[in-house]
């Protein structure tokens, strides 16, 4: 519980009303109780939150006269209902200790660092103070992991990978399996050893059953900041830049090239050996197959200009008028050239 004098404090905004109104909690706009805060960037918004049970309403300067009720005005309502919902629901915290159950490798180097049970580590493995390793997860040998990164339960990371600080990977993801390489001979596919490393840069975000591949020489690079979405996969040899955002059930092909600050939407294929330039947008269900040049726009399939495709899309939607137009033409043409080659009585 907190007063909205408080809560203000922590998220540098200018109290509306009541500073002592208490404050239990914060919720979304379709799931507000009462004594909680929500946020809203809109007049609708405003409008749904003045007849609601929020007990406070976090709102743009631009709507503050507008208020009847306690609020808080702020430059940026989603960013400070970031910052609220941090300070109820705090991350968890490092309570260091190992569990007997789990299993420990040679060499391990690792101090106040929390360790689950049923957790598997190699050797020859370091991990950073505060980090939390939770249960079931594997961690080859010759990992390095640094401080203050958090692996949930049943995460795989193979030999050789290196994880920055500050990173969070999610339940059920494997970073470092094999890449996908192989070349036929007599027609059989003949595996092609893949020998490189993983490297995932500080305040990395990897969601749920992501596969990262290892590289088949050097390196698979996800660079500082970068998030990542659940059900992605990352072929070997990518880099992916700095405070990309990449949505769920993304395919990324081997050797693929993402620049920093660039979003893919959800379902889109990467084809592999091109290059996305940085602060480029690629639309949802987008095929991704040349490469494209910074502060694209792009999408269908394949990838093209956004606003063409919308023109192609707007196009295609003219289609059975015009099949029907072009079938009248066709008579019409029947008909004048049956009237040319016929003789005139």
């Amino acid at each position: 519980m907190a007063t909205l004098a408080e809560i203000a404090e922590l998220v540098k905004g200018r109290v509306l009303g009541a500073a002592q109104t208490e404050i239990t909690g914060v919720a979304g706009l379709d799931s507000i109780s009462e004594g909680q805060i929500t946020f809203v960037t809109s007049l609708k918004g405003l409008t749904q939150a003045l007849d609601s049970k929020a007990a406070a309403v976090i709102l743009p300067e631009s709507l503050a006269e507008e208020l009847t009720k306690p609020g808080l005005a702020v430059a940026n309502p989603k960013l400070a209902f970031a910052q609220i919902l941090t300070y109820f629901y705090p991350p968890p915290k490092c309570q260091p200790g190992i569990s007997s159950q789990a299993t420990i490798g040679a060499n391990f180097v690792g101090q106040d660092i929390e360790v689950g049970s049923f957790v598997n580590i190699g050797d020859n493995v370091t991990i950073g103070s505060g980090s939390i390793i939770a249960a079931g997860a594997f961690i080859g040998n010759n990992v390095t992991l640094g401080t203050n990164t958090i692996i949930h339960p049943n995460v795989v990371i193979r030999e050789g990978t290196l994880v920055g600080n500050n990173v969070q990977i999610h339940a059920g993801t494997v970073i470092g399996s094999d890449g996908f390489g192989y070349v036929a001979v007599q027609q059989q596919q003949l595996k092609i050893p893949q020998v490189g490393r993983v490297i995932i840069e500080d305040e990395v975000e990897i969601g749920a059953n992501v596969a990262i591949d290892r590289a088949t020489t050097g390196v698979t690079l996800i660079k500082k900041g970068t998030k990542i979405d659940n059900l992605v996969q990352i072929g070997h040899n990518c880099i992916i830049g700095e405070d990309s955002v990449i949505c769920g059930m993304v395919g990324i092909a081997g050797s693929a090239e993402v620049g920093d600050r660039v979003t893919l939407a959800g379902k889109v294929g990467v084809n592999g050996h091109i290059k996305i330039g940085s602060n480029s947008v690629v639309a949802g269900f987008a095929m991704v197959i040349g490469s494209l040049p910074e502060y694209s726009i792009v999408s269908g399939q394949p990838a093209r200009p956004h606003s063409e495709d919308m023109r192609i899309h707007a196009a295609a939607t003219r289609l059975p008028d015009l099949v029907k137009e072009i079938r009248a033409l066709q008579k019409k043409v029947v008909k004048l050239e049956e009237k040319l080659t016929t003789p005139e009585k």
